[in-house]
């Protein structure tokens, strides 16, 4: 399996940047009926949990693994970061994801006030003008998402820590 951790991290990040996008287009057609638009989210939410519930592969029972009592000192060192020395791409890595996650967070929290403000659209054009963007921006990273994994698998290159 370690040959295709890339190709996992690819999949479960092609997921995320799935849901952004759909969240967006749907909030976009509820941008008249806000009341409608966060029921019908908790509804999604709600039943999201109820699907994970029912295909989430069941447990072993833990009552009879050993258990061994943990202090706050051994929680506290479960906490650290790696050393900078021995794990770069980690740091890296880890930057880089800081950086372009804050940039297109902070592009989407304020896209419909940047669309009406700059673009100068009414509400309504601006919610049509997000969706179309937002479908854009899913197939964009989904397409980018599912060629980097197998790539970064070819290459054998990791973050290692």
């Amino acid at each position: 399996m370690p040959k295709l951790c890339g190709t996992a991290s690819s999949f479960y990040g092609g997921g995320m940047v799935t849901g952004q996008p759909i969240g967006t287009m749907i909030g976009s057609r509820m941008i008249n009926n806000a009341q409608a638009g966060f029921i019908i989210g908790a509804v999604i939410m709600l039943a999201s949990g109820f699907v994970a519930l029912a295909i989430w592969p069941r447990e072993e029972s833990s009552k009879d693994m050993e258990r061994t009592k943990m202090t706050l000192k051994d929680l506290a060192v479960s906490c650290h970061f790696p050393k900078f020395s021995t794990s770069r791409d980690f740091y890296k890595a880890f930057g880089c994801r800081v950086c372009m996650l804050l940039s297109y967070q902070m592009i989407s929290v304020y896209q419909l006030y940047i669309v009406e403000d700059y673009v100068h659209q009414t509400k309504t054009e601006a919610a049509g003008t997000i969706a179309t963007m937002s479908i854009i921006t899913m197939v964009v990273s989904l397409t980018a998402s599912l060629i980097s994994g197998p790539i970064s698998d070819k290459m054998h290159t990791r973050a290692r820590y």
